[in-house]
Order: structure tokens, then sequence, then C-alpha cells
């Protein structure tokens, strides 16, 4: 009796059993079925200039915003690219988007194109429904430069998510302007702020104006290091400035200012609040300069000019010198990427050559004048696989021990001992007695590039390019303070799509950061409140030869290959 009692049991859990099998089927084949495959086509380009990043860029962000698990199905890159180079076309009209989304078995197709005039951008977007036949949705806008484009994108790809779930997007609602904030009465007489913001307007109304927020009384956010009254910039230059550095290089004891942009040298002198030329030098079409830097390492008394330049995917730098009343090249065919940096208050010339498999796996060396040309010294104890960007060395605790304080590949601020340990064996989950610190937000960031290219005469295939490689922003150290610790001022450019994709960079403000070491990490003394324009390069440096260092910044106010502008900006520190 007890043993037909289990076997009945057993066949009614059994039967249990079984249903929810069936059941958990019947859920996954109903979940299967409303899972929608879409298919994300590059959009085309329509422009004079050379936009395969852009094009690329675009295509990352709609796939990478339209993935989400499984309610989504994205159809992979290599299968478009395969089926769109049998189809053999750039530009497609609807008939071949729908064939493209019955091969590829999708259920939507996301296609566009994008038309560059100048600086105006036409971006036209359309999701195709391939069993209606139907674009249910679209964009159609007309966008001043790539920053209004990006934002534009996103909501497209918002828009085509709620689509896909079947639900209303939000309306976009526009936020009132709040009413102005009276101000503190901490700051300048009521008078003298007034006085100061009139300037301000006139200056903006002017050709050399810049909607830098340094008029504002409150434009430093924390202690009050920078003297607004001494304040001073220059006309706009119809060019990109690429690099920026300030040192005597003519040897009549003062300093003058040397800033590159992609194929020009151009020395300048502040002369009250006039900035006159005293040099341009151009280089060949072949030239790509990406960072200059100035310092007398030659010691004898006159400071070079030395260039990173690229011609290719290769290294010519070069450097100049003042001999007999004019600059001449000392040096040429350097093979390294060069930078100075000040290694406790010693200006040092550091070098790393191109690497095969990355640019910057190579170890970084010291760079020495041997008599007749620029050649390695010591190993510097920095961890292999930094760049010679976004780099430096000093003490930052007040100890004396110096630290190297680095900006990684993806802009975070890092600070390592000293080591030439390789960085992959630094930076290892659970952390290394190398790697001391880590910020948690980006700073630096640079639009200034070159492409890496990794073939050599023996690859098959020729042209094989790598994500673009960005020259970064300086760091630099100065004890503000005056109390043994020198501290970290930073720059942080800022971009409307961050740091999202490898290969475009494309930044419309940035804020210029203090950070001082507290024992556990970096804390903020300061930091500037925005300030519209991209900085390429900045020194802290005596610009107009008072005795006294200025933060100089080489501000870029538009990248666009049509109308690039830029100027210098320098503030004063207050005593």
């Amino acid at each position: 009796m007890i043993k037909q009692w289990r076997k009945y049991n057993m066949k009614k859990i059994s039967v249990f059993i079984l249903g929810l099998v069936a059941l958990a089927l019947f859920a996954g084949l109903s979940d299967a079925k409303e899972s929608k495959t879409i298919a994300v086509l590059p959009f085309a380009i329509h422009s004079a200039e050379q936009l395969d990043y852009v094009k690329s860029g675009i295509w990352d962000m709609l796939l990478s915003r339209l993935t989400s698990g499984e309610a989504v199905q994205v159809v992979g890159k290599d299968r478009i690219t395969q089926e769109l180079e049998k189809l053999g076309k750039t530009d497609l009209t609807k008939a071949d988007v729908y064939a493209l989304g019955k091969t590829l078995n999708a259920d939507y197709v996301v296609w566009g194109s994008i038309t560059k005039i100048g600086n105006n951008i036409s971006l036209d977007g359309k999701l195709l429904d391939v069993a209606a036949y139907t674009s249910p949705v679209g964009i159609f806008e007309q966008c001043r430069g790539m920053d209004e484009v990006i934002p534009k994108i996103n909501n497209f790809a918002r828009t085509i998510s709620y689509h896909l779930e079947g639900k209303t997007p939000p309306a976009v609602t526009v936020a009132p302007v709040p009413a102005p904030v009276p101000q503190a009465t901490v700051g300048p007489a009521p008078q003298a702020a007034a006085t100061a913001q009139g300037e301000a307007i006139n200056a903006l109304k002017t050709p050399e104006g810049t909607y830098t927020a340094v008029i504002n009384p409150d434009f430093i956010q924390g202690a009050q290091p920078l003297d607004r009254k001494g304040f001073w910039m220059t006309r706009r230059f119809p060019t990109y400035f690429k690099g920026m550095d300030i040192g005597d290089v003519n040897g009549n004891g003062l300093n003058e200012i040397v800033v590159i942009d992609g194929f020009n040298t151009m020395i300048f002198k502040k002369e009250g609040k006039d900035l006159k030329q005293l040099y341009k030098a151009r280089g060949s079409k072949y030239d790509q300069y990406l960072a200059v830097d100035v310092a007398d390492i030659n010691a004898n008394g006159t400071a070079e000019i030395i260039v990173t330049n690229m011609k290719g995917s290769r290294l010519y730098s070069f450097v100049l010198e003042y001999r007999d009343g004019e600059y001449v090249p000392i040096a040429t065919d350097l093979k390294y990427f060069f930078r100075v940096i000040n290694q406790s208050g010693t200006p040092v010339l550091i070098g790393q050559t191109q690497g095969i498999g990355k640019p910057f796996e190579n170890p970084i060396y010291e760079i020495k004048w041997d008599g007749t040309t620029y050649s390695e010294g010591p190993r510097m104890y920095i961890p292999q696989g930094l760049s010679v960007y976004g780099l430096t060395m000093d003490s930052v605790d007040g100890s004396g021990n110096e630290r190297v304080i680095a900006l990684d590949e993806y802009d975070h601020i890092r600070i390592y001992k000293k080591t030439k340990k390789p960085i992959d064996k630094i930076e290892v989950f659970g952390g290394s007695d190398e790697m001391l610190w880590r910020s948690d937000e980006v700073f630096g960031g640079s639009s200034n590039y070159y492409d890496f290219d990794t073939t050599t005469p023996d690859d098959e295939v020729t042209g094989s390019i790598e994500p673009r490689t960005f020259i970064n922003t300086r760091i630099h150290t100065y004890d503000i303070k005056q109390n043994g610790k020198q501290e970290i001022i930073i720059v942080k450019n800022i971009s409307s799509v961050g740091r999202l994709f490898r290969n475009i960079r494309s930044f419309s403000s940035s804020e210029i950061y203090d950070f001082e070491w507290d024992g556990l990490g970096l804390s903020q003394n300061w930091k500037t409140k925005k300030i519209r324009g991209y900085v390429s390069d900045y020194q802290f440096k005596d610009v107009d030869n008072d005795g006294k260092k200025e933060i100089v910044l080489a501000l870029v106010l538009s990248t666009g290959t049509m109308k690039p502008k830029s100027l210098l900006v320098a503030y004063d520190l207050k005593e």
C-alpha cells in the first residue's frame, strides 16, 4: 500500500515538474517572439573633409545605445560590413535598406547620412520597420559643429529604444531661465564689480574677446589664488594652437612665447597688453607637429625649442636654437616623442621611441646633449607603458620622495612610486605596492592626435591603423602655499560626449584644478568655473617678465578645419 502511495505521488510530482518546464519553455518562446533584431548601418558621409572618424564614432555610439540585453538583438558590425561590401554602394535607397534587412533577418534597420558644408552639418536618420516597410522613427536636424551632433544622435537612439519597447518618449521641456542670484557681500565693491562687468561686456564685442568666466568675481571655486585683475588675453589667431611653451629662446634674458600649430613654429613676445610676433617658420606639407617644449638642455644660456614632429606615421622630431641672429636646427630626424618635465625644480628632457604594438609601450629615458646631438641618458624610473605626455615627477607629500604623476589611457590621474616595472605588472587586481592612488574623475583630455600605423614592410596588408593616439596635456607642480608640499595643477577639458569614443575627442570648455596630497589621496584646493574653449596646452611660467609666474593657457575656441580660432590667456597668481 505504501509503495502504491509513493508511486502515485511520484507521478503527480513528475507531472507538476513537466508542467513547470512547459510553462518555462512557453515563457521563453514568448520572450523570444518579443525580442527584436536591429541592424545599425554606418551613416553615409557627404563632405569635402575626411570624416571617417565621425562615421565610425556615430556607428559605435548607436550600437552601444541600442544594445540592451535580451530585449534587443543587434547585428554585429562584421556581418553588416560583409553585406555592404557585397552590395558595393555607399548611398543607399530605401529599397536597398529593405533588402539588407531581409538578408540580415532584422526586424528593424537604422540608416542615415551626414552632410557637412563648412561648420554646418545636416543630420538625417531613419528607422526602417522591415515587415511594414515604413519608417516610424526619424531625425532631421541642422547643427553647428560636432558638439551639437552627438546629443542629437543620443536623442535619436533613445527615441528608437522607446519605440522598440512600445513606450512613448517623454516630452522634452525647456527649463525656465532662473532669476539672477544676488551677489554675496564677500568680494569686490558693487561699483568695482559693475566696472569689471562693463569692461568684460565691451571685450566680448571685440574680435579679441573671449567668453572666459574669469570676468566673474566668483570665477574661482574654493581658495582664491588667481588674480582677476591680472587677467590678459591676446587677439584671436586663425589657426589651431597645438602646443605652447615659454622661455628665453634668444638669449636676451627675457622670456618669449613659442607656439606651434600643425606645421608652423611661431615666437611671440608680450609687450604690455600686446603680443608681438618675432619669428615664424613654416614646415613642410608632410609635417604634423604634435608638441613643443622650451628648455636649456645643452646648458649654453639659451633655451632650445624642441618640437615633436610626425611625417606620416614616423617620428622626425627636431630642435631649434638661436645662433648668430637666427633660429637654426641643431638636431633633426630625432626618433623620439619629447617632453620637458620640471623634476624637483630642474627642467629635464625625457624621450620615448615609438613602439611597434602600441605607440607608448617603450621605456622612457632622460635625453641629454652629447655635444653634437641629443641621445639617451639613464632610463627614468617611470612605469614602462606610460606616455611621456600627461606625466611628471615630483614630491607631493613634502617628504622629498619623488612620485610619478600621470594620466592613464582613460584620463584618470594616477600616482605611482618610482619604478621601471611594466604598467601591466603594477595595475593588477588587488593593487600593488607601486600603485598609490587613482582619481575617480577624468582630467586632461586632448584633441591633438596622430594615427598610429602598426604595419611593417613584411605585412601583406598595408594601412593597418590602430585607434588614434592622443597627445595628452601637461601636469604641472608648484608649491603655491609655500608649505614645502608641491601642489598639482591640471586642466580638465570637458566634452559633451565625455570619453565614450576612442577616435572622437571634441571639447568645448575647460576647467583648471589645483590639488594637494592629504596623506590618503589628492584633495581639491580650488578650481575655476568653466572656461569657454579647449585648452590644448598650458604653462606655469613668467610670461610678462615681471619676476612672477602666471598660468598661461593656449585656448582653442574652434577646432573646425574651415575656421579654427585660438588665443592665449594668462592669469596672475595672488601674493
